[in-house]
């Protein structure tokens, strides 16, 4: 079976999903229980051979061992596997990728199809196995492209450079969502600006579920002559259902609120609510903002109870729309009022680069936080800033309900507001024309503004090499360029990806240097960041490590080279 299997360029080479409940006796054929096959062109013989012996292999472990396989090693390749009642997937990616990050992989695959198609069994009981075998090539696709190697070994969300953005943008970026988080409907939301992350209210994780609907409603609207949605919005506004499970649905509900206003009676009508805080990426703490004047955070928000219509006015008439062109200045007013912190990913030009490319995309990723100094913080004059809730773990989606929830995308030319809400948010007009009213004129400012910030261009190589991730909030920050000097930052990224392994497989694992005769990378982690550094240039190789082989000094450079890039290992 190894001959079967050739090296490519693709970070993915083999995916399959098995169902084994249609193949239970000898004479029952293995095609049969083939679902869905990556790459499509495989030969079906082929695909018979692999399936069925992954499968069996994969079955038998399991029961001697009385605990289910996870990764199956062979000459060439490995694979993640997943088994799930009578359901196998397989993914396979050449021997030299991080077992991690194939795992990671392989998750993300299936929980990308369980968001938008509910639970596998149901789906394949509802749509042809030809319909949902495109889903999944889709999916597959999305996750395979648009991002460097580094990113992949990471698992990066996909972000705006924050280089060359004002950080106000950012900030009416965070005030629009939370405009529209006071909706009682409206649980969280996000900001994508041509693909990337503009402001978030969820975890990475299914900020990059939502990216993929968003990434494929902008391609069909750049198809000629694509059909035009019936939605009283116009075709600018779309929606879809998705489906979460009880633990993500509890991490977005589970904002600050001000108890004071939990804790006293139902306000006269005409008054609005503040039912939950916005968290631009991280949750805050209440403070002196949350019990100042509700209207100061929606300046576009009416003091009508538009979101808690009686009978009366859910049977109103449906709204009409206009496209209003105008910004609101009430939200840059509200800069000293509010505390927010956001973040922003810079990529560069150029980020599309297989397993095996020529090297990666630069960037730089960075938190804005105005109101904290992170030298008084460490000195005690400002409290730090906490870190958020952890993101559910990841569960195999059958094993709890799914939450049906609304998927609703307000798109303006290439900036798009991403809500999820209730499943009645739709039928529930009045509500949806305050969402609409309220961002329509600073999303179109918001857009004006961005579509004016040109991509950033990747500097001349400097003396070192870096990469910063953020475990929080799954950001990346890098000087990689990913152009002409990428034969040499390779070696790095090899480095990188190897050291990344060790972290995840080895808990008590704090600092590693790996070096070769030309090269030495110096790699640290902590609970909420693995960092890692390469100082360009010959290195005195004493041959056998002494206190003279200058690899013992990179841990020294990285700190100081570090700082003026927003990344403290002290």
């Amino acid at each position: 079976m190894a001959e079967l299997l050739q090296t490519e360029s693709r970070r993915c080479l083999y995916f399959f999903l098995y169902d084994g409940s249609k193949v239970k006796g000898e004479g029952d054929a293995t095609r049969e229980g083939i679902c869905y096959f990556y790459p499509e062109e495989t030969p079906l013989d082929r695909q018979e051979l692999l399936c069925g012996q992954l499968a069996g292999v994969s079955r038998c472990v399991s029961e001697l061992s009385f605990s289910p396989v996870r990764v199956l090693r062979l000459r060439r390749n490995k694979f993640a596997i997943c088994m799930k009642d009578d359901f196998l997937w397989a993914l396979g990616c050449s021997a030299d990728v991080p077992t991690v990050s194939i795992c990671q992989l392989l998750d993300q695959l299936i929980d990308l199809f369980c968001f938008y198609n509910g639970s596998v069994r149901q789906s394949y009981q509802l749509h042809s196995s030809e319909a949902l075998a495109a889903r999944w090539a889709r999916y597959l696709s999305y996750l395979q492209s648009g991002s460097s190697q580094l990113h992949h070994v990471f698992s990066c969300v996909r972000t705006i450079d924050s280089t060359n953005v004002d950080p106000l943008l950012l900030l009416k970026a965070a005030l629009i969502l939370q405009a529209c988080q006071r909706c009682p409907l409206v649980s969280a939301g996000c900001i994508l600006f041509r693909g990337r992350v503009v402001s978030t209210q969820m975890f990475p994780e299914l900020t990059m579920k939502v990216m993929v609907h968003e990434s494929e409603t902008y391609t069909k609207a750049l198809r000629p002559g694509a059909p035009t949605t019936s939605s009283p919005f116009g075709g600018t506004v779309s929606s879809t259902t998705v489906f979460l499970t009880p633990a993500e649905l509890q991490y977005l509900r589970s904002a600050p609120v001000d108890r004071d206003f939990s804790s006293h009676p139902a306000p006269h009508r005409g008054t609005p609510t503040r039912t939950r805080l916005s968290r631009t990426l991280s949750d805050m703490p209440s403070s002196e903002s949350d019990r100042s004047d509700p209207g100061s955070f929606s300046p576009h928000l009416s003091d009508s109870s538009v979101f808690s219509p009686g009978p009366s006015q859910a049977a109103a008439d449906p709204p009409q729309f206009s496209n209003g062109k105008q910004e609101a200045d009430e939200e840059e007013a509200a800069l000293d009022e509010s505390h927010y912190l956001s973040f922003t990913n810079g990529d560069g030009s150029a980020l599309e680069e297989r397993l095996n490319g020529d090297g990666d995309a630069a960037g730089g990723t960075t938190f804005e936080q105005p109101h904290v100094d992170n030298e008084e913080a460490d000195r005690g004059g400002a409290p730090p800033l906490p870190l958020p809730p952890p993101p559910p773990p990841h569960s195999d989606p059958d094993d709890t309900p799914l939450i049906p929830m609304t998927l609703y995308l307000h798109r303006v030319k290439g900036l798009v507001l991403a809500l999820l809400a209730e499943p009645h948010f739709l039928s529930n007009s009045a509500a949806m024309e305050e969402v609409y009213h309220s961002s329509l004129a600073s999303l179109n400012g918001l857009e004006a503004h961005l579509r004016t910030v040109s991509p950033g261009v990747p500097g001349p190589p400097g003396p070192y090499m870096f990469a910063h991730f953020d475990c929080v909030q799954s950001t990346m920050t890098t000087n990689l360029s990913g152009g002409a000097g990428g034969a040499a930052e390779r070696p790095f990224v090899r480095a990188t990806s190897l050291l990344h392994s060790h972290f995840c497989n080895t808990e008590t694992l704090q600092e590693a240097i790996i070096r070769s005769a030309a090269a030495a990378v110096y790699g640290t982690r902590s609970p909420a960041q693995e960092t890692f550094f390469q100082q360009s240039g010959s290195l005195r190789n004493s041959g056998i490590p002494n206190h003279q082989d200058s690899a013992f000094t990179l841990p020294g450079k990285a700190r100081h080279r570090l700082l003026k890039h927003g990344v403290n290992l002290l």
